[in-house]
């Protein structure tokens, strides 16, 4: 999605998307039907971080925006998602120490 806009559109033109959003929104009807009230709250979280970030990204970043903070919204969001997940739902409970294999955003593989 971040990397989707071209650099040569000017920031605040919106720009339409190829995204198919439909996977996506029955995933989250599927939570909705069948989980926890505490698991469904947070795939809403997760999903309004989602949609702020896509709407940005389609109309650009203003000169007050970051990149990697709007993104760290989002994955804070499907952090704190997977974490209520694995309480109500993982036979030991226990929470994850790290989410992904991704570096830091101050990693040096990003300037390298």
């Amino acid at each position: 999605m971040e990397a989707s806009r071209p650099d040569a559109v000017p920031q605040g033109v919106v720009l339409p998307t190829a995204i198919d959003w439909r996977p996506w929104n029955e995933a989250l009807s599927m939570v909705n039907l069948v989980a926890d009230k505490d698991i469904a709250e947070a795939a809403h979280s997760l999903d309004e971080q989602i949609w702020r970030l896509h709407t940005i990204v389609k109309r650009g970043l203003g000169p007050e925006e970051s990149r990697l903070v709007l993104r760290s919204r989002v994955v804070a969001a499907q952090n704190h998602f997977i974490t209520v997940a694995r309480e109500q739902l993982s036979l030991a409970g226990q929470p994850l120490e790290r989410f992904s294999g991704r570096p830091d955003p101050d990693d040096p593989i990003w300037t390298a």
